[in-house]
């Protein structure tokens, strides 16, 4: 048994859902939108055993019998309609049923992909650098800052070679900076920002789905190739094989940030130094997955079949 957590409209659960589904393997999926008001869950935790189930008007699923769990989704939010039309808003319960399914994940004894605990330092980017830097990668020089002043200071010192993004996790546009930016420096007081030395180069995208790597090459023009579209400039994605060593020094930043399945983002320079960007510890990897032919869903159904890796 296999449990999900997330909701249906989530694609990624779907996929996942729907990819068990194929192969005949049995699946629970938790929507914490539902929970606790209309499925509930009881669990303990003896000698690495969790007892309990989960419960709904229908039916039940043993927590021993579950084999591993994959996270999507702990965050509540009141699904469609809930409310006669009105917009998705947080339930007023949502802190304390999200604490509740984040506390039995990190603590189910099986395989979790991911655990919350694991996953938070993708919460901020310039503490995950440091700890991406800790484990043998290269990562450009970072300034964060609500003065002006030391945003032009950087600028200057980086010779106007500069892009800037958002600090935390949510999707954000990279993008290089301008002469004309200098004119709006004074927004930054407002806001803290992360402004990074540009490094020149080819974007990589790496999936680790446990020890098994598929690297995606993307070749664009476009600053930040996910928004290539709204540039109007094209991509071409190809899978590719690393350096074995490099292969091994993705492999141990997985596993240094405690992950079973990441996006590591990297950038192969003109010189053919390697640089790292970020961690994500939940990656929409279909994307990369339909353009490649790469077997990404493959490896992660079959390591949460295994329930181990």
């Amino acid at each position: 048994m296999i449990l999900i957590l997330g909701g249906p409209d989530d694609p990624l659960a779907a996929y996942v859902g729907s990819r068990l589904l194929v192969r005949d393997v049995e699946f629970f999926m938790l929507d914490p939108r539902l929970y606790p008001r209309q499925i509930d869950v009881t669990w303990s935790l003896e000698n690495r055993t969790m007892h309990g189930a989960i419960g709904w008007d229908s039916g039940s699923v043993r927590l021993a019998d579950v084999r591993s769990v994959y996270v999507r989704q702990l965050q509540q939010i009141d699904p469609p309609g809930a409310s006669g039309g009105a917009p998705r808003e947080p339930r007023p319960d949502a802190g304390v049923a999200a604490a509740s399914l984040t506390t039995l994940a990190n603590l189910f004894p099986g395989l979790v992909v991911n655990r919350p605990a694991t996953s938070g330092s993708n919460r901020s980017k310039p503490y995950q650098q440091e700890l991406i830097a800790r484990h043998g990668f290269r990562v450009p020089r970072t300034l964060v800052t609500t003065v002006p002043e030391e945003a032009r200071r950087f600028y200057d010192e980086c010779r106007g070679r500069v892009i800037y993004k958002s600090i935390s996790y949510h999707r954000s546009i990279v993008r290089r900076m301008t002469p004309a930016d200098l004119e709006r420096l004074d927004q930054v007081r407002c806001c803290p920002t992360q402004f990074q030395e540009y490094i020149a180069g080819i974007d990589i995208r790496v999936h680790a789905v446990g020890e098994r790597l598929f690297a995606t090459e993307i070749v664009t023009a476009a600053m930040d190739y996910r928004y290539s579209g709204e540039e109007g400039l094209g991509r071409e994605l190809r899978g590719i094989e690393l350096p074995e060593e490099l292969e091994e020094r993705c492999r141990r930043v997985v596993r240094g940030l405690g992950l079973v399945l990441a996006g590591i983002d990297l950038r192969r320079s003109p010189g053919g130094e390697y640089y790292c960007f970020e961690v994500n510890p939940s990656p929409a990897f279909t994307f990369y997955e339909a353009v490649t032919g790469q077997q990404i869903g493959d490896a992660l159904i079959d390591l949460l079949h295994r329930g181990v890796h």
